[in-house]
C-alpha cells in the first residue's frame, strides 16, 4: 500500500481553494480523488497554483446543466466514499447535498467548506474571512494607512488543515459503525485554529512576560543589506547573543526598566543595538548565533527558501514534470508516515484525464 488512503475514492467538487488544497493532501495520502469540473474547466486551470494543488488527481468533466453529466456523477457517488465541496458563490452548481449523496450511497461521507455559516450556505472569499478574522496587518501606527493584506490564502490553507483529518475522522467512525455523516468545516472557523493562543484572554489572568529590553526589536538590517528576525526576548537568549556579539556588558542598561519610561534613552540605546547588526552580513549573523543557541534567521523571500539545502534534502520541496509549466518546484508531501508514505501520484490532469485506473484501488 502507498498511502494510508489509498482505499478510498474522494469526488472533489468545488472552485474553492480550500477545496482543492484539501485534495492534495488526501492525494498524497493515496486517496483515489476524482477532480471534477465544468466544461471550461476549473478557473484556476493555467495557473502554477492550479499545477500544485491538483497534483495526482484525476479529471472529470460534467456539465451542470446535462443530465446525462447529472447522472453520471450519481452513479459515481455510488462508487465514491467522500464528497468535499465548497463553491465561492455558496451554491453548489451541480446539487450535490449530503441528502443527494446519501441517497445513491446510503454510508457516504460529505464535506462541505462554507465561508462562514454552519449551514454551509453563506458565501464569503479568502479576503472576506480574512478580515472577518484579523488575518491582516496595519499600515500605520494608528490605522490611518488602512489594512494590509496577506499574499497567502491563509483562511483556506486552514481550512484544508482542519478538514483533512475530519474527513480520517469520519472514515474511522465509517469503519466502526458502518455510518457515513455529514461534515461542515466552515473556513471562518478554522481561522481559530489558526490563531491559536493569540485569542486565549481572560481579564483575571495576566498576561505572559514581555520582553526583558523594550530597545530590542525583531527585525535588524545587516551589512549586506539583508534583514534578520531574531527572538530575544528572554535572559536565555538576550545573555549569550549579547556575548557573541562582544556586548556583554550591556545586559544590565538595556534590561533596565527605566528604559520602558523614558523613551529618549530607549532610543539612544536602540540605536546602538541596531549599529551593531550593520558589522556583519545576515549569513554570518546567522552562523553566530546558531553557535550559541540563539534563534535568529535571515529573512528570506519564497524562491530563496525552496532553494534551501535543508528543503530538498527533507523533501519539504520536490520537482515534479508539469504537462504545462515542466519542470516544477512544489511543496513535498506534508504528513510523513512511516509504513504508508504515500505519494505524489503525477502532476496536475489535463481537463478530463485519467491518470489512474479505479481498479488500482484496495478495496
Amino acid at each position: 500500500m502507498s498511502g494510508a488512503l489509498s482505499r478510498y475514492r474522494i469526488v472533489e467538487l468545488g472552485d474553492q481553494p480550500a477545496v482543492a488544497v484539501l485534495g492534495m493532501l488526501l492525494a498524497d495520502q493515496g486517496a483515489d480523488i476524482v477532480k471534477v469540473e465544468r466544461p471550461e474547466g476549473d478557473p484556476l486551470r493555467g495557473t502554477p497554483v492550479f499545477s500544485v494543488w491538483n497534483r495526482g488527481k484525476n479529471s472529470l468533466v460534467a456539465d451542470p446543466q446535462s443530465n446525462k453529466d447529472r447522472c453520471g456523477l450519481q452513479g459515481l457517488m455510488r462508487e465514491s466514499d467522500v464528497v468535499i465541496e465548497g463553491f465561492d458563490s455558496g451554491t453548489n452548481p451541480y446539487g450535490i447535498d449530503y441528502d443527494t449523496a446519501r441517497n445513491e450511497k446510503p454510508d457516504i461521507i460529505h464535506l462541505c467548506i462554507p465561508g462562514i455559516s454552519q449551514d454551509g450556505n453563506a458565501t464569503a472569499s479568502e479576503l472576506i474571512v480574512s478580515a472577518a478574522t484579523g488575518v491582516y496587518a496595519d499600515r500605520s501606527a494608528d490605522g490611518s494607512e488602512g489594512a494590509s493584506f496577506i499574499a497567502l490564502p491563509y483562511a483556506s490553507i486552514f481550512g484544508a488543515m482542519v478538514a483533512a483529518p475530519a474527513i480520517t475522522a469520519a472514515l474511522f467512525h465509517r469503519e466502526r459503525s458502518g455510518e457515513g455523516q455529514s461534515v461542515v468545516v466552515p473556513l471562518y472557523d478554522s481561522m481559530f485554529t489558526a490563531m491559536g493562543s493569540a485569542i486565549v484572554r481572560r481579564p483575571d489572568v495576566p498576561a505572559g512576560p514581555g520582553a526583558l529590553s523594550p530597545a530590542i526589536a525583531r527585525f535588524y538590517r545587516c551589512a549586506d543589506d539583508r534583514w534578520v528576525n531574531l527572538n530575544a526576548s528572554y535572559e536565555r537568549s538576550l545573555r549569550p547573543m549579547l556575548t557573541a556579539m562582544g556586548h556583554p556588558d550591556w545586559y544590565d542598561a538595556l534590561t533596565d526598566e527605566r528604559l520602558r519610561a523614558n523613551i529618549e534613552e530607549r532610543e539612544e540605546w536602540a540605536a546602538r543595538f541596531a549599529e551593531v547588526w550593520l558589522q556583519k552580513p545576515a549569513t554570518e549573523w546567522e552562523d553566530v548565533m546558531e553557535d550559541v543557541g540563539v534563534p535568529l534567521t535571515m529573512c528570506r523571500t519564497l524562491q530563496e527558501w525552496m532553494e534551501t539545502d535543508h528543503a530538498w534534502q527533507s523533501g519539504a520541496v520536490v520537482k515534479l514534470d508539469d504537462p504545462v509549466y515542466g519542470p516544477m518546484r512544489q511543496v513535498g508531501i506534508q504528513v510523513r508516515l512511516e509504513d504508508t508514505p504515500g505519494s505524489i501520484r503525477g502532476a496536475a490532469p489535463i481537463l478530463g484525464q485519467r491518470i489512474a485506473d479505479s481498479n488500482e484501488r484496495e478495496r
